[in-house]
């Protein structure tokens, strides 16, 4: 049985984690989705029915509502696995939440090994190194960066469809990871394709990364911009602009 957690994003990691393990410890598995989604008529049952497929797929340990912009993946009916997590409509289940590691064990390896550093930044397509390290030295308040590593760690792959079955409306000032305010909007990439099809999209067959489609996803990610706005925020922290530093 799935249980839907729906929990407002304001900085309470802590209870977005307990909240997510008290319920796949009662329930095996758990949909989570925050309150500044909108969710298409057949994520949920995505969801459902990838939770139910790969219920016994040690490897998949994460599934996906949000895709970003790939143009490869617009015409396919079909998801397909990558190395990536998401926090923006998601799903997992209790023998993989189990490998939940809040401490980041062997975090700083980053430091000290650029090759796992580009791996976990997606190829050097997504700063997710750098979000790890402003984690664990207590400047980011953020449990789906440690559970990306968490993931990473064990070689875990997530199940994603080929066009997003969620959309963000949380871009404004208020939310709580968004230090650029009402600019974030502009500064983004294209907006992804949603899912406007009858049904949920087909969940692929067997579990394996596919060279094209993790290729074609990752130049999805940069089309984010996120690699490229990290680093303009870096410079702008080194010119001492305080909300930019660590």
């Amino acid at each position: 049985m799935t249980v839907v957690a729906q929990e407002a994003n304001r900085g309470l990691a802590n209870s977005i984690i307990s909240a997510v393990t008290a319920l796949t410890d009662q329930y095996g598995s758990v949909i989570v989705v925050e309150d500044d989604l909108l969710l298409q008529p057949s994520a949920l049952l995505w969801f459902q029915g990838a939770l139910e497929k790969y219920s016994s797929s040690e490897q998949v340990m994460h599934v996906g509502g949000y895709q970003y912009s790939v143009p490869e993946f617009e015409s396919q009916r079909s998801g397909s696995f990558q190395r990536f997590t998401t926090s923006w409509g998601w799903a997992t289940w209790k023998r993989a939440w189990k490998h939940f590691d809040a401490q980041a064990t062997g975090w700083e390896e980053l430091d000290s090994d650029p090759l796992l550093e580009r791996s976990f930044n997606a190829g050097g397509t997504f700063p997710f190194a750098d979000m790890l390290r402003k984690q664990m030295r207590g400047g980011l308040d953020s449990w789906a960066i440690r559970w990306w590593w968490s993931v990473f760690k064990a070689d875990g792959l997530a199940v994603m469809p080929p066009k997003s079955l969620v959309t963000n409306i949380g871009f404004d000032s208020s939310a709580t990871h968004n230090s650029v305010g009402s600019a974030k909007a502009l500064l983004s990439g294209p907006r992804p394709a949603v899912w406007d099809k009858p049904g949920p999209p087909d969940l692929p067959g067997a579990v394996e990364l596919v060279p094209f489609a993790e290729q074609a996803f990752r130049r999805g990610l940069l089309r984010t911009n996120a690699m490229r706005n990290h680093k303009i925020k870096k410079g702008l922290a080194a010119l001492g602009m305080r909300r930019f530093q660590t």
